[in-house]
Formats: structure tokens, C-alpha cells, sequence
């Protein structure tokens, strides 16, 4: 089906606003699928059951905006059955969290920090690493946000300065098997920006400066990214064996187990952040 059949078939928020307000059910809305697959998987482990909704960012900037838009009107309108969870992305750095009602943030930058920060990080490591490769959890860990953070600051500059710098694509085996000086070269290049060089160096040269926790800067599918670029015969096996950024992400998803006997979204303190925002 096309973008363009499925955006004219999507609800607006107001829309699934209004739908939602006629219904007594309990639904949690997210941002993408890999969250509602997540949030599913809880229900097994005992989580308060509520029927999960997917954004589509129609008339919005994207996901996150659609849902933060749902869950205000249905507060306007005082329905209390519809709860939101988001990304954190860089809101926390910029100090740019907004506290509405029913709205929560995952713990760190994203739901794949949240995983990767669990225990289910050495389960996994555990299952596809060879015995004979295998790296202990820190020192894997330490290797993915390592290389994973200038890309991170890459992206917060971008968040910051709005420069449109494109993401798709990217070669991860050249941030994998470069310092941070060799990728910067190898992205200004690719995004044709020689003559902001300077500019953009100096940028990022005062962000990293700001040593931020790489748990709020490192995007998840950065450090899925690399950790699958990782699983090609250097932790696993001496076969050409490759597995893939889904894959992982759901194996991830599927080894996590909740660890405060949760009841419901409000109650998940190891997955969602809690201070007073």
C-alpha cells in the first residue's frame, strides 16, 4: 500500500482522540512498532493489559508529536484511559521534558537503551557470541556506546541547530572501524557540508565537551546498528554469520522480564523515568 493511502486512511490525533473517548477499554499509545511489541510482551509477564495503539504522525512533525497531541485532548476532554509512552530523545540534555498527565518517558534516550541497560544485555550476548569470543557484557557495553556517542552528538547538533543532516544509510562499519575524527570526515563528506567543516567541528568539539552519560546521547539503533556489525565473526562465530538490527531487537525485547512485580505503565520504574518532570 502506498504512504500516500495509508496517511489519508490514518486518524488524525483528534480523530483517535475521539474514538478512544467513546471506548471504557484501556489503551496505551506509542510511538512505533517495535514499542507495541515491547509493551505486549510485558502483558505476558504480568503487566495491566491495555490495547496498544500505534502513532502514524499524521498532521504532525512525527510519532512523538502525535502521541504527546492524543494524550492532551483526551486530558481535555478528562478521559483517564488512555496513558502515552515517548522517547526521551534529547529532552532530557535540553531540559525540554514536558510534564503532561498520562504521558511518560522511557528511562534513557530511547526504549533500546532501556533494554540494552537491563539485564537482558547479557543474556543476549551470552546466546550469540561464541565461546571463544565472547567479550564480558561491561566491555561489550563500553565498545557500543564508545562508538556509538560522536554519532549521538552528531545527532543532538542536528537537533539543536536544525541542520537537516540525513541519517539513513549510514556505513556503520565505518563507525565501527574509525576514531571519532575518521567518521566525522567520513560524514561531512557524505553530507556535502566541506564548507561548514570548521562550523561543525567546533560544534561538536563543545558538545563533547559537555561529557553527557552516553545513555542519553547514544541513539538505540545506533548501538543495535553496531552491535549487529559486531556479530559478522568478531563475536560470533567464524562463520559469515550477520544478525540483523531486527533480529536483535527482538531478541532483546523477548528476554526482558519485569523487575518491580508491576502492575501497570505507571509502575514500570526500571523502564520509565520518574522524577518529577
Amino acid at each position: 500500500m502506498k504512504e500516500s493511502t495509508k496517511e489519508k486512511m490514518s486518524l488524525s490525533p483528534d480523530e483517535l482522540a475521539t474514538e478512544l473517548s467513546m471506548i471504557s477499554k484501556e489503551y496505551l499509545i506509542v510511538e512505533g512498532q517495535s514499542d507495541k511489541y515491547f509493551w505486549e510482551h510485558l502483558h505476558c509477564g504480568g503487566l495491566k493489559k491495555r490495547l496498544v495503539r500505534v502513532a502514524n504522525k499524521k498532521q504532525c512533525s512525527g510519532n512523538k508529536e502525535y502521541v504527546k497531541q492524543v494524550i492532551s485532548i483526551m486530558n481535555g476532554r478528562q478521559k483517564n484511559n488512555v496513558v502515552g509512552v515517548i522517547d526521551l530523545d534529547y529532552d532530557f540534555v535540553r531540559d525540554k521534558i514536558e510534564s503532561i498527565d498520562n504521558l511518560y518517558y522511557y528511562k534513557y534516550i530511547d526504549l533500546e537503551n532501556v533494554l540494552i541497560q537491563s539485564s537482558v544485555f547479557s543474556e543476549v550476548n551470552t546466546l550469540i557470541s561464541s565461546e571463544n569470543k565472547k567479550l564480558e557484557d561491561d566491555v561489550l557495553k563500553n565498545i557500543l556506546y564508545k562508538k556509538a556517542y560522536i554519532l549521538g552528538i552528531l545527532r543532538l547538533l542536528n537537533d539543536i541547530e536544525k541542520y537537516n543532516f540525513c541519517f539513513e544509510g549510514l556505513d556503520y562499519k565505518k563507525l565501527l572501524n574509525n576514531d571519532d575524527e575518521k567518521f566525522l570526515e567520513y560524514f561531512v563528506a557524505r553530507m556535502n557540508l566541506n564548507k561548514e567543516r570548521e562550523d561543525i567541528y567546533s560544534k561538536v568539539k563543545l558538545l563533547l565537551e559537555k561529557k553527557y552519560a552516553s545513555e542519553y546521547i547514544c541513539n538505540g539503533h545506533d548501538l543495535i546498528n553496531i552491535f549487529s556489525e559486531l556479530t559478522r565473526k568478531i563475536i560470533s562465530t567464524d562463520n559469515p554469520i550477520k544478525y540483523t538490527e531486527e533480529v536483535l531487537g527482538k531478541m532483546l525485547i523477548l528476554g526482558y522480564r519485569i523487575t518491580d512485580n508491576s502492575s501497570d505503565v505507571q509502575d514500570c520504574t526500571d523502564i520509565i523515568l520518574i522524577e518529577d518532570v
